[in-house]
């Protein structure tokens, strides 16, 4: 008996690495699409930022709250067309550039978790042979219940796993969201300040927490990115119905009108809101992964408890 509960558990093992395999393998696939899109999508803004500025690598090199100044100085006035032009290229082009360099570190990271699974389904294979053998050999009459037993828990095993990622992965974007909160917070109340009559140093704040929040909502973006590949490997692998809503729809609604109108104190305000939307959706979102979890993780401890008790009264 013990030689057949090491087998079981070395199948069950290689069982969820298999599936993460081609999780991994479907992922990567995907990534490279998305790489092509967003390349294109960078080198076009790259276009824009050059037919704007002629120093366009002085530019690319600034922050956002820096460039603000070097067009419109400490004042809050009104932006003319081709300042609003200039600094939509900007915000697009740096956007689009994190975005490339982040596909490229997760696609290679992934190559990366791949290496050593490259044989899996051989190892499998060799395993089942073996299982097989002492099966058929020492305990025929148990073959047929154990491995119905055995197959049952590999898969509520590997639906685990999964739902911890996506548990995980769902975390860390309440974790992003809730410091974006902190810096759209931030720059509403230095916003409120300059209204009042601040003066240079609260504008110059609000514009160093214009950068803070460009970086916190792009974090979030990235994480809402992976945790909605890790919803479609739940959905797929786990059968698990999740409503992910408009996911992606995030980051486009605050960078998009982001430049016309951010000195106006609303747009704060509402930047503000969409992120406190967002975080409560994703909430729902992790709540029922989490109870999905609960769910599953129990049923595999039970399908542990009858493949002991199998193997113990045989």
């Amino acid at each position: 008996m013990p030689m057949l509960l090491q087998l079981n558990e070395q199948l069950a093992l290689l069982r969820g690495n298999e599936r993460q395999k081609l999780n991994w393998e479907s992922r990567l696939n995907q990534l490279s699409e998305e790489l092509k899109r967003r390349t294109r999508e960078r080198d076009e803004w790259e276009q824009q930022l050059k037919k704007e500025q002629r120093d366009v690598e002085k530019l690319k090199g600034l922050s956002l709250g820096s460039f603000f100044y070097t067009l419109i100085g400490k004042k809050e006035e009104k932006l003319t067309v081709e300042e609003e032009e200039a600094l939509q290229a900007k915000l697009k082009y740096d956007e689009a550039a994190d975005t490339v360099q982040e596909i490229a570190d997760e696609m290679n990271e992934l190559r990366q978790r791949l290496l050593p699974l490259a044989f899996i389904q051989n190892d499998i294979q060799i395993l089942l042979n073996e299982k097989n053998e002492v099966i058929m050999a020492s305990y025929p009459e148990l073959a047929a219940e154990l491995r119905q037993v055995s197959d049952e828990e590999a898969v509520a095993g590997a639906d685990a796993k999964e739902l911890k990622e996506a548990v995980s992965a769902g975390r860390a974007v309440l974790g992003a969201l809730d410091q974006a909160k902190e810096k759209l917070s931030s720059a509403q109340n230095w916003g409120t300040y300059d209204m009042l009559g601040g003066g240079m140093i609260s504008t110059a704040i609000k514009h160093d927490r214009i950068d803070s929040a460009k970086s916190a909502i792009h974090n979030a973006q990235n994480r809402l990115r992976r945790f909605q590949a890790e919803l479609k490997d739940v959905e797929r692998d786990v059968h698990v119905t999740i409503d992910i809503g408009s996911m992606l729809t995030f980051a486009d609604y605050f960078f998009d009108g982001f430049i016309t109108d951010w000195v106006v104190q609303g747009r704060i305000n509402e930047s503000l809101r969409q992120v406190e939307d967002k975080r409560h959706q994703i909430h729902r979102i992790v709540s029922q992964l989490s109870k999905e979890l609960a769910a599953c993780e129990a049923k595999r401890n039970e399908l542990l408890r009858r493949q002991s008790s199998i193997i113990e009264n045989a």
